[in-house]
């Protein structure tokens, strides 16, 4: 397939150089296109090779042989794809088991300790903070239950806005969906959505003004988003990479 594009493009030049200056110059400018399609194309497919080699070798490659089983068993259960959680944890601890964030999270799918405690009562499991296997199985529980307060999205939206709940919590996303319907625009959509996060600041007190009768998020302010935009992009940008490779 490569060589016979290549092979089209060098009878193109050649025919070009028989034609009038016009269509010569048309084809040129043809060629150079296919030309730069063809080099993008195997500069992607050997850096596809080359993430391959490097998830197979490395210290992810094993944590995702010896997490897949558990991950895809509540993938399938709560309808997720489990490279998307197999993303998520990435994104979220790097796979390193006793994972502790400075604001208390744990484990590979860092959760917090209120956020444990009520997913231990409603799963009747344990030792959420402590086994890697139940901190997987409480993550994607609470991953389902974010994505389903917005029921309204298409299934990718609907994912996006809830990975960003799970980051930031779901007043943070109401309230940015809130500012996206006052000017306008889509608010099931992460996209159009995820430029609001920014506006939840103290010093957004004039749009807040014409936005809530008390002149405030809802759910109050909001100086995290940098954090949480990254983190829903990196965890989709990764899941799309993982499509290819796993």
């Amino acid at each position: 397939m490569r060589l016979s594009i290549l092979f089209f493009v060098v009878l193109l030049l050649a025919s070009s150089c028989r034609r009038a200056p016009e269509t010569a110059a048309t084809n040129l400018k043809t060629a150079d296109t296919l030309l730069l399609h063809i080099r993008k194309k195997l500069q992607q497919k050997r850096q596809l090779m080359a993430f391959r080699k490097k998830l197979a070798d490395g210290r992810i490659g094993r944590a995702l042989k010896k997490y897949k089983p558990i991950i895809k068993k509540y993938a399938k259960r709560y309808g997720f794809d489990w490279r998307l959680i197999a993303a998520q944890i990435v994104q979220e601890s790097g796979f390193h088991e006793k994972a502790k964030s400075r604001v208390g999270a744990r484990g590979l799918m860092q959760l917090m300790p209120f956020t444990a405690k009520e997913i231990s009562r409603e799963l009747d499991i344990q030792y959420i903070m402590r086994s890697p296997r139940e901190n997987i199985t409480a993550g994607i529980y609470h991953l389902n239950k974010q994505v389903k307060l917005f029921p309204d999205a298409q299934p990718s939206e609907r994912i996006r806005l809830g990975l960003a709940s799970y980051n930031a919590g779901v007043g943070r996303v109401f309230d940015a969906q809130k500012i996206a319907g006052f000017y306008k625009m889509p608010t099931n959509r992460w996209p159009s959505v995820k430029p609001y996060l920014t506006m939840l600041k103290k010093s957004d007190w004039q749009l807040h003004l014409q936005v809530w009768p008390e002149g405030k998020p809802k759910h109050g302010y909001f100086y995290g988003y940098k954090e949480t935009i990254n983190y829903v992009d990196h965890i989709w940008k990764n899941y799309l990479l993982f499509q290819k490779v796993l």
